[in-house]
């Protein structure tokens, strides 16, 4: 399955390797560091549940 690719110069949206709108190179659309940014959202909770 193909996956959804953003292009940086002008914010376009599609599927290919290169934009359709402005022929530049496109990169991966998807959020990479998102278990990450979970990780991050949660280290109050664990920092409290420590100092009980």
């Amino acid at each position: 399955m193909p996956k959804l690719k953003i292009c940086k110069t002008c914010k376009f949206y599609t599927l290919k390797e290169n934009c359709s709108k402005c022929n530049s190179k496109t990169s991966s659309a998807h959020y990479k560091f998102i278990k990450i940014r979970d990780v991050l959202k949660n280290i109050p909770k664990k920092l409290e549940e420590i100092l009980k």
